[in-house]
């Protein structure tokens, strides 16, 4: 029997830095306590059937099984409610919409987690447990007609890549232009995107970032910095095997020497 104070929650993503944050977002609510992990479909299905979580944080696309085909192996009996994570809007947005299935479009801020977290519990508590059950049916059919989004392929020399990065920034869409971007520096859950226009904070991840920029340009020259190459002025050596990088408006960066090799290619 669902508990109407306490939601036992399991969270399934394969992005470390993505589990790290609905945690830490979950932590805020004294209403719920995640229960696991897993970071690919098989684990997640494993876990679903071992501790019986009310809610499920699913991660649309995940090695071994999608969020998708893990619902449709599961017993209806034994599918949680849901709340759908997904960097990709035209694959899910629709079908979620049109099933009243929760859902989160990465990168999302504080304020739209916490309306899906709190539509989440209202359902729960109120132990409409058809109309979960139905929903879920319900999206499974709909998204089984899609088919699934293909990973990022790198864009080939003779193709014009595109020409604006689209960011979402608590809720409004910004448009910024790639040959404006000079560097991009991270801050936890967050990447700040440093351009002639501004710089927009923006919750994402490198590796999730990366799979929309143009790879003949921009490069990882840290863990927590990826560099514009049309705006790198120059490179020298600096201490412990590392160098500094300076680009054309004077700012200084530095080059971790686990990342210089991707940068000599350019350079």
């Amino acid at each position: 029997m669902i508990s109407t104070s306490l939601h036992d929650v399991l969270i399934a993503d394969d992005e470390p830095l993505a589990r790290s944050s609905i945690k830490r977002l979950l932590a805020k609510d004294p209403e719920v306590r995640v229960v696991g992990e897993a970071e690919d479909g098989l684990s997640a299905l494993e876990l679903v059937r071992k501790l019986r979580p009310h809610l499920l944080f699913l991660d649309v696309q995940m090695p071994g099984l999608t969020g998708v085909e893990l619902l449709a192996t599961l017993e209806p009996a034994h599918r949680p409610a849901v709340i759908f994570t997904t960097a990709y809007d035209e694959y899910a947005l629709k079908a979620f919409e049109l099933h009243a299935v929760d859902y989160l479009v990465k990168p999302y801020n504080d304020a739209r987690f916490a309306t899906a977290l709190d539509r989440a519990k209202q359902r729960l508590s109120g132990r409409d447990v058809a109309a979960l059950a139905s929903h879920v049916e319900q999206v499974i059919a709909a998204l089984h007609r899609q088919p699934a989004p293909a990973a990022p392929a790198p864009v080939p020399a003779h193709e014009p890549a595109a020409q604006r990065l689209v960011v979402k920034v608590s809720g409004d869409f910004h448009f910024v232009n790639l040959s404006d971007i000079r560097w991009i520096e991270g801050h936890g859950d967050y990447l700040k995107v440093h351009a002639a226009s501004g710089s927009p904070l923006i919750r994402s991840t490198f590796k999730e970032l990366q799979g929309r920029l143009d790879p003949t340009r921009f490069v990882r020259i840290h863990k927590s910095a990826m560099v514009n190459t049309d705006h790198v002025r120059r490179m020298r050596p600096a201490l412990s095997g590392d160098y500094d990088l300076e680009l054309n408006d004077g700012t200084q960066l530095r080059v971790s020497r686990l990342f210089k090799a991707s940068l000599d290619r350019f350079l």
